[in-house]
């Protein structure tokens, strides 16, 4: 179902990885940008197949923690789904249980999609 890059969920008391990806369109500079990003409790989530639902997503990013709210990217001609959503938690998760579903756990995998890493189906 999903190949996932963090925007800023993973966390320690002190350190927090951010992807290499900015946003062209933020109206500010690079250090504002990245004390936001720190804060953020969102989770891009790309690669997905045209056909994955946001219950397929709720389903999933579930298992990490409680979700306040899925923002599926829809092709804004036709309204149909374009590969990516946004995945927000109610605060930040634990970087266990976010990189297990990034890493470890694929469902109805589109490799026409591409992706990377390891793919293990559940048992």
């Amino acid at each position: 179902m999903c190949s996932v890059a963090m925007l800023s969920v993973l966390r320690s008391d002190s350190y927090v990885e951010l992807s290499q990806y900015r946003d062209q369109h933020f109206r500010g500079n690079r250090y504002d940008q990245e004390r936001l990003l720190k804060k953020s409790c969102t989770l891009y989530v790309g690669n997905l197949s045209f056909y994955t639902t946001e219950e397929q997503i709720y389903e999933l990013f579930g298992k990490s923690g409680d979700i306040k709210k899925i923002i599926m990217g829809l092709d804004k001609v036709k309204k149909t789904a374009c590969g990516f959503c946004f995945v927000e938690y109610p605060c930040l998760q634990s970087k266990t249980s976010i990189q297990w579903v990034r890493d470890e756990y694929r469902q109805d995998y589109d490799a026409g999609r591409g992706g990377y890493g390891k793919v293990v189906q559940p048992q």
